[in-house]
């Protein structure tokens, strides 16, 4: 085998709950801590987050250590126009899933597709040194089956979209109907401030979501879910949602360390400091 395997997408297949986390800090030590808890996937944050490419490599390593699946969310969609070099390198430095925010059309979900694919689904241009490899191949002893590589490939790499403005729910479907999107979540802050609403939790926002789930379902896709409570994990899961983004590392360290000093100090109160429909 060249490639290796894509667990997130082994256990979802399994009908496994999968959990993972937004990381804003540039310590690989943060994925590793998360590996030890027992976390699914590390989220590296690209669209929120100044990283460089060796920063974004070296989490990727911890990651994989810790037998999780490397996850990579590019700036978003301008446009019909994705993030091309942030995919291609993501790729080249081992990510196997790639989550792209703002996707509004069929064309740029094509283009995503395009891009992070090889032929025949896509035109991502061969590399067999890349990372994402398990051995460098050819060598002098084992030739390359182009086919098998290829194929390979495009099995362990999976495409994630979020869905974050009007535009992106009227063409939900087109979008979805693109081979090689494996995946949607929505975006209830963006598509709030897109739509020109005071509140993420607007009845049109709720009601814009559930056409996403609906769509995905349609479609047999998965979809995602970011929140941070419990109640809420057991709530999406009886509805046949298997991924769940718990929240962001530096809002969980800010919570803890606000209840540390408002133990000691009494001068805060315990609150959560994320809701559970931001993306």
């Amino acid at each position: 085998m060249y490639m290796r395997k894509n667990l997130l997408k082994e256990k979802v297949e399994r009908g496994e709950l999968v959990l993972g986390m937004e990381v804003w800090l540039r310590d690989p030590r943060v994925m590793e801590l998360m590996g030890q808890a027992g976390f699914d996937f590390g989220h590296i944050e690209y669209e929120h987050v100044a990283q460089n490419w060796e920063t974004v490599e070296n989490l990727i390593r911890a990651v994989e250590r810790m037998g999780m699946t490397p996850l990579f969310r590019t700036e978003q969609c301008v446009g019909n126009q994705p993030p091309v070099n942030q995919i291609i390198k993501a790729l080249k430095a081992g990510a196997q899933i790639i989550m792209v925010p703002q996707v509004s059309t069929a064309e740029a979900a094509q283009k995503i597709v395009e891009v992070a694919k090889y032929p025949p689904l896509g035109k991502r241009g061969i590399a067999t040194c890349d990372r994402s490899a398990i051995q460098i191949v050819p060598n002098e002893t084992t030739p390359l089956d182009m086919q098998k590589f290829t194929a390979e490939a495009n099995e362990q790499t999976m495409l994630w979209a979020i869905i974050e403005s009007p535009e992106g729910v009227a063409n939900i479907d087109e979008i979805l109907s693109v081979e090689g999107i494996d995946a949607v979540g929505f975006g209830h802050q963006d598509y709030a401030a897109a739509a020109g609403l005071a509140s993420e939790s607007a009845l049109e926002v709720i009601e814009a979501r559930e056409k996403v789930f609906e769509a995905a379902k349609r479609h047999g896709k998965l979809m995602w879910w970011n929140t941070d409570q419990l109640d809420v994990v057991a709530e999406q899961q009886a509805r046949g949602i298997q991924i769940f983004l718990m929240g962001v590392d530096i809002i969980h360290l800010n919570k803890l360390f606000r209840d540390i000093v408002g133990g000691v100090k009494g001068k805060y109160y315990n609150r959560s400091l994320h809701s559970e429909t931001a993306l």
